[in-house]
């Protein structure tokens, strides 16, 4: 496997060698060689799939008082794949506890989102679920839906800190801090500790920037001779990413890895790296894995890794948060649970629709029967 391989030669020689006396025995940076050991074995574990997955132990009463009552699920656009996913799981999740789900596209845009927001207050909406929404995007219309009663869940964004988590307010922060740092991680690994890297790092909002910064100071704390620069891209200027990309390699010696935090931006980021002439010496990595991405792991194109989180048990907790929140009762600690996918490991994965519906590719498939029990439901 590259990972024991990395771990035994270049990871180790990279971030600090050890010399030994005559009975075997480490006498000189052996600290270094066990943080290495340690990072390349946390590789192989997010390599893996979970053996269980973090279904909350608080059990649900009253759920048939929600019986007719109606969700609306408000995702920042439809157009990303990740979140059509999570929508179906939604769908599904709450439907088992006789409960509607609307689906509103925000289409990006702020006045959508907002317009999404006050159509959902407006029908009586029992609560509220955004995706990939900051908060401020449509603040007011927020507040007015909880001043009215309805809980609102905002997922996949970290917390506000100028609008707290109250009982009509609740956050799932999902996994993008723990993807970036994953896929720095395995670049560090797969380099032996000396990586150059670009990372197109999204400014769409607070939460996308906090994701890079995460991976930035993974590279720090665990790669002191890796150097690191952040391509800043946006939505907004999709069609400027390929130009951007290829410009921060050229401008960049030594580029070795181009990562798309996003793999909505994986396409563009490809043409960068083959505009820049420097395809054959740079291997991708992009976050928020999906069957793209995956069949282009599959095909040995560009991409080496990919990390992504469990979308479909991501609809399952955002049916139970919100569950919770239409009853009042307080939120657990939710996990979601990532996975790190390899031109070594994508072949052991069905990479299809049906396939990804299931949530096989993270783990167990039986949460959703956890649920259902957990909810009272059987």
């Amino acid at each position: 496997m590259l990972v024991a391989a990395l771990t035994a030669a270049g990871l180790l020689a990279g971030c600090g060698s050890d010399s030994t006396d005559s009975d075997g025995a480490s006498t000189a940076g052996g600290g270094a060689s066990t943080a290495a050991g340690d990072l390349a074995a946390k590789v192989t574990e997010l390599s893996n799939p979970r053996k269980t997955l973090p279904i909350p132990t608080d059990e649900v009463e009253g759920i048939d008082k929600l019986r007719g009552k109606t969700v609306y699920y408000i995702p920042i656009t439809q157009q990303a794949p990740a979140l059509t996913v999570t929508a179906r799981a939604l769908t599904s999740a709450l439907s088992s506890a006789g409960v509607d789900v609307h689906v509103c596209n925000g289409n990006s845009n702020p006045s959508d989102i907002t317009s999404c927001v006050n159509q959902a207050t407006g029908a009586g909406a029992a609560a509220i679920i955004t995706d990939a929404i900051p908060y401020a995007l449509a603040g007011n219309a927020l507040g007015a839906a909880q001043s009215k009663g309805i809980p609102v869940l905002i997922t996949n964004q970290i917390p506000d800190s100028a609008h707290p988590a109250s009982d009509r307010l609740g956050y799932i922060e999902g996994a993008g801090k723990a993807q970036q740092r994953a896929i720095a991680d395995w670049i560090i690994v797969d380099s032996g500790g000396k990586a150059n890297v670009v990372i197109n790092g999204s400014t769409d909002s607070p939460s996308t920037q906090a994701y890079v910064a995460a991976a930035q100071e993974e590279y720090k704390a665990h790669c002191p001779d890796c150097e690191v620069k952040v391509n800043k891209i946006s939505s907004a200027n999709f069609s400027l990413i390929a130009s951007s990309t290829s410009s921060a390699i050229l401008t960049t010696p030594g580029v070795g890895y181009v990562v798309s935090e996003f793999e909505q931006y994986l396409q563009p980021t490809l043409n960068g790296v083959q505009q820049s002439g420097k395809a054959s010496s740079i291997r991708g990595a992009a976050g928020s894995a999906q069957i793209t991405g995956l069949q282009m792991l599959a095909s040995g194109k560009f991409l080496h890794v990919d990390s992504g989180q469990a979308n479909v048990f991501q609809g399952w907790v955002d049916a139970d948060a919100a569950i919770r929140m239409m009853l009042g009762l307080p939120l657990p600690e939710y996990e979601i649970p990532i996975r790190l996918f390899t031109r070594d490991n994508v072949k052991d994965i069905t990479v299809s629709s049906e396939a990804e519906a299931t949530g096989e590719w993270f783990g167990p498939t039986d949460f959703p029967a956890k649920f259902r029990a957990l909810w009272g439901l059987g």
